[in-house]
């Protein structure tokens, strides 16, 4: 009965355009008091609870970051060397495109992010070298989605504090998994740019592409101390973010590129986007406490144990079950709604968690393309000037080798526990 209700009532409020944080906690919290069995302060304490964990410091430490690198003149550095190493390559401008997401992913761990610093550069570029503007869309929004799998990432961040796997583990196996699928999406460019109005950029010779990699470095650096930091035992990953934040004002005062006016808008729109994502945080939480306790956990492995008890198979049905659920949820409510309802089922199949996280933000990711969300894709056609349809045929080709890549990782768990494993 209440979680009937709860459905009906979250439904009911998204189809009404209210925001999707509030369409979890008034239907969760609705629910409950319809219901009559709980005390209200308990949901108080339950949203509270949601966002009183340490780990969770990191999310707004690592926004912080990438805002105060942005300005920094960062992006503009990694745009340059990434043409400047494989601008010549068939397709160029596209090719540079996924590599400056790639290389920024390691900075900012926010596909949103991404998608602004690098897309509002590399659409206008592209457009006017004279590639389809559908097709510049599609490249720069696809990339951009492996933000949130190469580290650090902000949603691996919220995955680890939920479930309590490690979050530097998911860190390191999220880096293989996003180099192929960044890899990937180059090939899948390869094949395209004929079709698109790609040219190649003139190849760079070594001193510039020497002055490009130089200029870049400062930008590079952060991922290693990152990184290493956390490797080597001296960070946790949340001490990681405020290192990341430290390391981008500092950069931004020596090299004078911030200014008294810059820092406040950084610091509000940091707060801002936080806040965002800890209201949203907070509402999936009810919304998840009372389907927990409601028993659908159980009722969720029963369900697939009837469909199957072969862990291959199982994660096959899993597979299709997180693609279509990411394509009417972003991923940070998607995940703290459904993956701790999980935990029977997770155990059952014998998945190993940090493999099982990283396949499945993934698959949440995939849904910030394609319809009806699409996010990302909405955002770049906003750059890009057309319609979101307009884009949808160029789209769906990035959209499915992403998904041969998702498929890749699932079945070969190596690929996304060789580098935790290797580093115990």
């Amino acid at each position: 009965m209440t979680v009937g209700l709860m459905l009906i009532l979250f439904f009911v409020f998204m189809a009404l355009g209210m925001p999707i944080a509030y369409c979890m906690g008034f239907a969760a919290i609705i629910a409950i008091l319809v219901d009559g069995q709980l005390p209200v302060l308990l949901l108080a304490q339950q949203f509270y609870d949601s966002l009183d964990n340490f780990a969770l410091l990191a999310v707004p430490l690592f926004i912080l970051a990438g805002e105060l690198m942005s300005v920094a003149g960062i992006t503009e550095r990694l745009v340059g060397m990434s043409k400047a190493l494989i601008g010549h390559l068939r397709g160029g401008l596209a090719q540079a495109n996924i590599l400056s997401n790639m290389c920024m992913a390691s900075i900012s761990g926010s596909a949103l992010a991404d998608l602004a610093a690098i897309g509002s550069i590399m659409i206008p570029a592209m457009k006017k070298e004279g590639y389809k503007p559908a097709f510049a869309v599609a490249v720069t929004a696809c990339a951009a989605m492996v933000a949130p799998i190469i580290p650090p990432s902000i949603v691996a961040v919220i995955y680890g504090s939920v479930t309590g796997v490690s979050i530097g583990a998911l860190f390191l196996g999220g880096a293989v998994p996003g180099i192929i699928a960044g890899v990937a999406m180059m090939a899948m460019t390869r094949f395209l740019a004929p079709y698109a109005g790609a040219k190649a950029l003139p190849r760079a010779s070594l001193p510039e592409i020497g002055r490009a990699t130089w200029l870049a470095i400062p930008a590079m650096v952060m991922p290693a101390i990152i990184i290493g930091g956390i490797l080597a035992g001296v960070f946790t990953p949340t001490e990681a973010g405020s290192v990341a934040a430290l390391y981008a004002l500092l950069y931004g005062l020596v090299t004078r590129r911030h200014t008294t006016r810059s820092l406040y808008r950084n610091f509000a729109s940091a707060a801002e986007v936080t806040a965002s994502a800890l209201v949203t945080l907070g509402g999936a939480a009810l919304f998840s406490w009372v389907l927990s306790r409601a028993g659908v956990g159980q009722a969720a492995l029963e369900l697939m144990l009837s469909i199957t008890s072969d862990p291959k198979l199982a994660m096959a049905v899993l597979i299709v079950f997180f693609f279509l659920l990411g394509t009417f949820l972003e991923p940070v409510p998607a995940l703290i709604i459904v993956v701790p309802i999980m935990g029977p089922m997770i155990k059952h199949l014998g998945y190993d968690p940090v493999h099982f996280g990283v396949v499945t933000i993934m698959l949440l990711v995939v849904g910030s393309v394609t319809p009806p969300v699409g996010v990302l894709a909405m955002v770049a056609c906003r750059i890009a000037g057309i319609s979101y349809n307009a884009a949808l045929g160029m789209l769906f080709p990035y959209t499915a080798i992403w998904l041969a890549v998702v498929f890749l990782v699932a079945y070969v768990p190596e690929l996304v526990l060789w580098l935790p494993r290797m580093m115990q």
